[in-house]
């Protein structure tokens, strides 16, 4: 299995390097000090696993992986309290708290270890997405993205392109001009994350981006059909309509 690490501090990746000598079935393949070395070096190498420092001068953890065109395993190294880690820890490919002992050092491994030896299923990239999103709500109230499944890659997507959002059993559709994407988010949270001032959930199902509404028209049973600026129509439930009319009416 082939690592790169990844951290501003020399320490750090000392360190790692040092754990890693005990570790015979992890190669490492090198190291890079900030966040713009570590894109070209990911795609350029395309390595099984990446220990990735959250917080960088520059482009930190999070930004890197916007950036990437592979999906390594990751396991991340981050100063957030307890709290906040145990927040996103059921989903977490691993993560490893500053500072960290030899032996959660080897806990995380082989976890990364096991799951290398596993096939590659679109639930590893699901488990990242999530993983990303509870990092994100723990450091920003209102999200600059959100980040969803598009083919092989985990891309951010601004909630400024979402035009609509549609129920997908466990998932949710964000339809957006360049989508549409999965996100491994329910509805429900979605409708908690986005702010309130700029989406509406108008069914069960949907949610609204409010400046993408064009006109509403009546569907005779005490709801109404929301068109939107492209022409797509998305059914507002007879019990979300006193919302959406007070809102754009």
């Amino acid at each position: 299995m082939r690592a790169l690490i990844v951290d501003d501090e020399p320490p750090a990746r000392n360190l790692i390097q040092e754990y890693l000598e005990d570790v015979p079935r992890i190669e490492p393949i090198g190291e890079c000090g900030t966040g713009r070395e570590a894109i070209d070096t990911i795609n350029a190498e395309a390595p099984d696993l990446v220990f990735l420092d959250v917080q960088m001068p520059g482009l930190g953890g999070f930004e890197v992986l916007e950036r990437i065109d592979v999906l390594p395993d990751i396991i991340f190294s981050t100063a957030y309290d307890e709290y906040a880690i145990e927040a996103f820890d059921a989903d977490a490919v691993d993560y490893l708290l500053k500072p960290y002992s030899k032996a959660r050092f080897r806990k995380a491994v082989e976890r990364a270890l096991e799951r290398f030896e596993e096939d590659r299923t679109q639930e590893y990239g699901d488990r990242l997405a999530l993983l990303l999103q509870h990092v994100k709500r723990e450091t920003d109230t209102s999200p600059q993205h959100l980040y969803v499944r598009h083919r092989e890659k985990i891309i951010p997507v601004d909630p400024a392109d979402i035009r609509w959002i549609e129920a997908a059993g466990d998932y949710s559709k964000l339809h957006a001009p360049d989508g549409p994407y999965l996100s491994s988010m329910g509805i429900g949270d979605l409708e908690e994350r986005l702010p309130s001032d700029q989406f509406l959930r108008v069914h069960r199902s949907h949610i609204l981006a409010l400046s993408a509404v064009d006109h509403l028209y009546s569907d005779g049973a005490g709801g109404y059909e929301a068109v939107l600026e492209d022409g797509t129509t998305v059914r507002v439930s007879r019990s979300y309509a006193s919302d959406i009319r007070d809102r754009i009416v």
